[in-house]
């Protein structure tokens, strides 16, 4: 099956699944188990595009940009909001993850519309690298999303919410670092 077809398939998947089938897959990704059927880091993906839309986003699913059919780069999906575009990006590794994913996403970012947002949802944690860099390399337009936000968010249906927190404490303070579950900026 080739990478378009199986993009299709776990789209299918996950449209099936409503609140509790999401929360059912999460609690086997914090465990660290992925269903056998969903690799880990795309398991991932879908299941936060899915969360978002059914709190009411718009999500475009992942997919892989090509000029002169040249690979430039792997989405692993969009959230639009309020006006709001935010790329998705999505680690699911057990060590923490390190700022390369930001810098990534950063350099993603530049190719779009200044006023595209990123995210990096995590179901771990950050690397103190990431986080400081996260905080000081303007501008404040990548958030990120650590296990413990991600599973407070999705337990009461939040995602959205915890999206515009986190923005308009951006715009506030000119940080990217607000922690949902601490409820102020914690890195």
């Amino acid at each position: 099956m080739t990478d378009e077809g199986r993009s299709g398939e776990y789209q299918r998947r996950v449209l099936a699944l409503d609140h509790s089938g999401l929360l059912a897959l999460w609690g086997h990704l914090r465990a660290g188990v992925s269903p056998p059927d969903w690799p880990g880091g795309v398991l991932l993906e879908f299941l936060i595009l899915r969360a978002f839309q059914l709190e009411g986003a718009e999500v475009t699913w992942p997919y892989r940009v090509y000029q002169a059919g040249v690979l430039l780069e792997q989405i692993d999906g969009i959230i639009y909001f309020d006006g709001v575009s935010c790329l998705v990006e999505s680690k699911d590794v057990t060590r923490p993850v390190d700022a390369i994913a930001i810098v990534k996403l950063k350099s993603q970012l530049l190719r779009r519309p200044r006023t595209t947002m990123g995210a990096v949802f995590n179901t771990g944690r950050f690397s103190a690298t990431a986080l400081s860099l996260a905080r000081m390399l303007p501008p404040p337009d990548v958030f990120l999303w650590e296990g413990a936000e991600i599973d407070f968010a999705l337990q009461g249906q939040r995602l959205l919410e915890g999206m515009r927190r986190k923005l308009r404490h951006a715009v506030e303070t000119g940080f990217a670092d607000l922690n949902l579950v601490e409820g102020r900026n914690a890195r």
